[in-house]
């Protein structure tokens, strides 16, 4: 009867520090997809502020275009809208500062959630948030290259429309600075390419991770 006692008493055990364990892996798993959670929606004001930099660069571009839309002797019109050109510049710049500040708040997210990850039992879990957090930080670097490189085009444009402010314009300079700034915004849109095929890695990834071990 003893000895039955204790096989009894020593299966019981056994299953509690199972169930305790798959508990604990659970909540382990929770607090990882947690985590991803508060990324993605930290992620939605990095995708507001694009959003955000485009609008005011459709208007700086409309800006541009009027100005080269003015007769030789609208100097009056052309100083003005140069002027409100390098008013959205500065907005622009300002906002891709702001852009910048967010994904590098959401690294910091990032370094959190490789850490709690660290604890996860569940092998194939650990392995797809993990192939996440390393394509968030290709993404990152990807986007602090495009910075760089959008940073310079900004410095470019600014000179243009303070050459086009000016009541005597010189073609020639316009039209050199022009050259140059195309030939950035070629490496601008080429890097930005290349930023959005790690988004939408990253999308098919979380969208994997949320299907096999739910939100």
């Amino acid at each position: 009867m003893y000895k039955k006692t204790m096989s009894y008493l020593l299966v019981f055990s056994f299953l509690v520090l199972v169930c305790t364990s798959c508990q604990s892996q659970s909540k382990q798993m929770d607090s990882v997809i947690e985590k991803i959670n508060k990324i993605t929606a930290m992620e939605q004001k990095f995708f507001k502020a694009g959003e955000q930099i485009q609008e005011l660069e459709i208007q700086e571009l409309e800006c541009y275009e009027k100005i080269y839309s003015f007769k030789v002797n609208e100097i009056d019109k052309r100083q003005s809208t140069a002027k409100k050109a390098i008013r959205l510049l500065n907005e622009r710049k300002e906002m891709i500062n702001e852009e910048s500040k967010l994904i590098h708040k959401i690294d910091i997210k990032i370094e959190e959630l490789q850490t709690i990850n660290i604890e996860t039992k569940d092998d194939e879990f650990r392995k797809d948030v993990n192939g996440f957090i390393l394509t968030w930080k290709k993404r990152t670097n990807k986007y602090d290259q495009l910075n760089k490189k959008y940073q310079e085009a900004i410095k470019i444009d600014l000179t243009i429309y303070n050459l086009l402010s000016q009541k005597k314009v010189e073609l020639k300079n316009v039209k050199n600075k022009t050259k140059n700034t195309n030939v950035v915004y070629k490496d601008v849109i080429k890097l930005n390419d290349q930023l959005n095929l790690y988004t939408q890695k990253l999308n098919d990834q979380r969208k994997d991770i949320y299907e096999k071990f739910g939100k």
